[in-house]
């Protein structure tokens, strides 16, 4: 069976940036969301809605992948 070699620093680095991942993946979806509704106030065509409807299925699975990620 061969040995199993754990670097700890290195784990700790890795969750630190899994972290930091997450936090940034947030932040830009807030932005863009906050940008998506600024845009609605002037701009509600069938491709909008298109995008948006799009950006909201994709905002419905980075969600939980976030979460994912911190409670990991």
């Amino acid at each position: 069976m061969a040995a199993i070699h754990n670097d700890v620093e290195s784990l700790k680095k890795f969750k630190g940036e899994l972290l930091d991942t997450s936090d940034n993946l947030k932040d830009q979806l807030s932005r863009t969301e906050a940008a998506i509704e600024e845009v609605a106030a002037v701009w509600g065509d069938s491709q909008f809605v298109k995008f948006k409807e799009g950006f909201d299925q994709d905002k419905d699975v980075i969600k939980p992948l976030c979460d994912d990620i911190e409670e990991f």
